[in-house]
């Protein structure tokens, strides 16, 4: 199966820093703006669906951005092929995406923040974090 990837604006996250092989029929839009990450999209061909490849990029894709210690927005969309937002909607939140409450940052509709800073903001300040943290 090829990979490609597009870049439109801000810095080229490369399929080699994601551990994909680039083939050229699977494409994905992945952008480093600083502080940030955004997908885009995730196009597989009808013919590649659901033999887990999704997953298989989504665990690469958050595996990087935990590295880099930044948070990944994206909103997602029929426009490639997809049948159904609110099936892609569950896709995301098994990543730990969830709804996008703060628009100064992005536009974008969900967000999975770094495993780091989830941890951070669903316990309180007072705990000792260090005890969480592998």
């Amino acid at each position: 199966m090829k990979l490609a990837t597009i870049l439109k604006e801000g810095s080229f996250v490369s399929l080699n820093d994601l551990g994909i092989s680039d083939d050229g029929e699977i494409s994905v839009e992945l952008w480093d703006n600083g502080n940030t990450l955004e997908l885009s999209t995730i196009v597989i061909p009808k013919e590649n669906r659901k033999k887990g490849i999704g997953t298989d990029i989504m665990n690469k894709i958050i595996n990087y951005a935990d590295v880099k210690n930044k948070p990944i927005y994206l909103t997602p969309s029929t426009s490639y092929g997809a049948t159904s937002i609110n099936r892609l909607i569950n896709f995301y939140k098994r990543f730990g995406f969830i709804k996008n409450k703060d628009k100064s940052i992005s536009k974008r509709l969900l967000v999975r923040y770094p495993a780091k800073q989830n941890i951070e903001e669903e316990y309180p300040s007072s705990w000792n974090l260090e005890e969480f943290k592998n």
